[in-house]
């Protein structure tokens, strides 16, 4: 991108190699954010075939200076300021002694220069009003200037950096060591910020009183970062989640000295972070994964990044992602994103039409959903794990879900809905653009066709879906995005009926090769009998 000026950031190019395309109404606001936070500058570029590169990394640097000159641009904004600070001050560290043999002092000069003005200005306008990754951003500028740069002010910043980030770590950082926005790849970005501050601090000799609580934090998102991992290696993309823009997971892990482990035959595990409120059960035999979100939409003061998304969850099968979460394509406002935030896009239940929570915009949520503190158990051999939300108590509806899964690989969803009234109720399943679904009877791996019978089929594996309840049950195509700027078409299983409350229903999912169990739903709704034996649908006491 440095060499040819044509710059492919999140699935769409900009540039035509004569003029960069700073601020520019025609793009996606967000792909201009991601041009001026200047991560392709973030490389070294010592090596001697890398002069002429080097040389115009440099005159894309000076552009930046001369062409975003009155403060109001959209490189000016206090997020997109602290990444490029940081950027260039990367660039700088890495290949200051090759730029100094340019012979293009001047131009280092007026580089060094402005990067003085950007810090003076994030300092005015650290964002107090966002808090979360915003403010860690801001942070790790101030920071990094205060240790790079070479001006009075450098004491300062430094100072007041680390104060704030002291603060922060106690405030952002869970105790189970989940992020509080409950965002995977922002998780993953601010524990790259927390590795980065870890090396500054020591590179500096420059020791804070608390970096003990930093190395504790950052252990304990690493080891959060690894227990919610997918068979693949790859983050779940629950709220405002997608691949490719944090630093991949297996790097983060074994920067922060946790390498990532594999899943080894006869592995078996249910991992609960009952602060995030994720639950993990994990099966290595099958090399399967259920990543279940019974957790809120992130802090009450910034849910920016939640979406309408409680008891959702994403499956793996044989390492591959079988029901998945829609992803985030955009954050443009618009009907893509209103639709990539709402419980539609979610393995989740929809009542009367309406949403969990009350979003609008591109990232805020007015009425949001009340959560109860995620539980699990066993009950012979059948382990489980419970969460409600009382997102739709104004209607009159309270949502347990349960999660059983039997080590044979059957997994049971079932959900209840107690309460009182009429209601229309919905349930989405959205799978992998990977996965084949079918109705048994279409196909020869159904066992025994019937209208509730679902053949799901990916590369040689094959798992039967059973519908239990009275509902009516169709595929539609939705898309799929797990990259930004991307959608991939792929099918939707969506439930539908009505009826009085409470009601309960379920769906299976087991081998093809697994005899299918005894499965029923109890005449009070209170519970689901598998085999004869019965797993409560709420908690005791309820």
């Amino acid at each position: 991108m440095i060499e040819t000026g044509k710059f492919d950031l999140i699935n769409a190019t900009g540039g035509d190699g004569s003029r960069i395309p700073w601020s520019n109404n025609e793009l996606p606001r967000l792909w201009i954010y991601h041009l001026n936070y200047c991560d392709f500058l973030n490389l070294d570029l010592s090596q001697t075939e890398d002069l002429p590169i080097l040389r115009k990394a440099l005159l894309i640097m000076t552009d930046w200076c001369e062409r975003n000159s009155t403060g109001q641009e959209a490189g000016w904004e206090p997020y997109p300021l602290s990444l490029r600070i940081v950027n260039w001050l990367k660039f700088f560290l890495r290949n200051g002694s090759d730029v100094d043999g340019l012979g293009e002092e001047a131009a280092t000069s007026k580089l060094l220069s402005s990067l003085r003005c950007q810090v003076l200005l994030l300092e005015r306008k650290l964002e107090f009003h966002l808090r979360a990754n915003h403010l860690l951003k801001n942070i790790k500028a101030l920071m990094f200037a205060g240790a790079l740069l070479e001006t009075h002010e450098c004491r300062r910043w430094w100072e007041k950096g680390a104060a704030l980030l002291r603060e922060q770590l106690a405030e952002q950082i869970l105790a189970d060591g989940g992020h509080f926005e409950r965002s995977p790849m922002y998780h993953a970005q601010v524990l790259e910020d927390l590795l980065d501050f870890q090396k500054l601090i020591s590179a500096c000799g420059n020791p804070v009183a608390w970096q003990s609580l930093l190395s504790e934090k950052i252990r304990a998102m690493a080891e959060f970062l690894a227990a919610i991992l997918h068979p693949d290696g790859e983050i779940p993309l629950l709220n405002d989640s997608v691949f490719g823009i944090a630093r991949s997971a297996g790097e983060l892990l074994s920067l922060a000295g946790r390498p990532q482990a594999s899943s080894g035959s006869g592995d078996y595990e249910v991992k609960v972070l009952p602060e995030t409120g994720y639950a993990v059960v994990r099966d290595g035999d099958s090399k399967s994964c259920l990543v279940f979100d019974c957790g809120p939409l992130g802090p009450n003061d910034q849910p920016g990044h939640g979406h309408c998304d409680v008891l959702s969850y994403e499956l793996s099968l044989h390492r591959q992602r079988v029901v998945v979460d829609t992803g985030v394509s955009t954050y443009e406002l618009g009907a893509e994103r209103h639709y990539e935030r709402s419980t539609a896009a979610h393995n989740t239940l929809r009542i009367d039409g309406a949403d969990q929570a009350e979003i609008w915009a591109s990232f805020r949520v007015g009425r949001r959903p009340k959560v109860g503190r995620i539980e699990h158990g066993e009950v012979e051999g059948l382990h489980f794990v419970r969460g409600e939300h009382y997102g739709y108590k104004h209607l009159g509806a309270i949502h347990s879900r349960t999660i059983v899964h039997r080590p044979d690989g059957l997994w049971i969803i079932a959900d209840l809905l107690s309460g009182k009234g009429n209601h229309k109720i919905e349930s989405f399943m959205h799978f992998h653009p990977g996965v084949r679904v079918e109705p048994c009877g279409s196909g020869a791996s159904c066992r025994q066709p019937e209208s509730r019978r679902w053949a799901i089929s990916f590369g040689s594996h094959v798992y039967q879906l059973v519908l239990i309840g009275d509902s009516e049950a169709k595929l539609e195509n939705t898309w799929y995005a797990p990259e930004f700027g991307l959608r991939q078409s792929r099918l939707t299983l969506w439930q539908t009926r009505k009826g009085q409350l409470p009601v309960s229903s379920a769906c299976v999912i087991l081998p093809a090769s697994v005899s299918l169990p005894a499965v029923h739903l109890t005449s009070d709704f209170r519970a689901i009998e598998i085999d004869r034996i019965l797993i409560p649908l709420v908690k005791a006491g309820h």
